[in-house]
Formats: structure tokens, C-alpha cells, sequence
């Protein structure tokens, strides 16, 4: 399967654990920033688990990003 006519998820779900364990490094190293990263870590979690307990929603993803690369293959940068 090539990445350059399909999207590919084979990274998506390892890298959203890269950026969640990212600002939990950030919270703990920065106090300042703890109450703030922690509200989004939140809101991370809560997708993570959707992501695991339903496969629409990895279909929805796939759909989304042939719908935006759709739209930016159009701008012709």
C-alpha cells in the first residue's frame, strides 16, 4: 500500500503517544505549565480511548485526510 495514493495510519497512533508523554514531561519539568498541560492531556486521554474502542474512528480519520488533502492538493503551492 503506498502512502502516496492511500492514507496511512501506521504512525498516528504512536506519535499521539509521543506528543501525550511529551507534555507529560513538559508539566514535570515546568510547575508553571502543570495545570495547563494537564487540561490537555485530558482531553487527549479521552480521544486515545476513543481511538481504541472504535474502528469508525480510524475510518473517519482516513476520510478526513483525503478530504483535506483533496482541498490543499487544489492550492497549488
Amino acid at each position: 500500500m503506498s502512502s502516496e495514493s492511500t492514507p496511512v495510519l501506521s504512525r498516528a497512533i504512536s506519535d499521539f503517544e509521543m506528543f501525550m508523554t511529551e507534555w507529560e514531561k513538559l508539566g514535570a519539568q515546568h510547575e508553571v505549565l502543570k495545570f495547563w498541560t494537564e487540561i490537555g492531556l485530558d482531553w487527549a486521554k479521552k480521544y486515545y480511548i476513543r481511538m481504541d474502542e472504535t474502528d469508525a474512528y480510524v475510518v473517519t480519520m482516513c476520510k478526513f485526510y483525503r478530504y483535506i488533502t483533496g482541498l490543499t492538493s487544489n492550492l497549488h503551492l
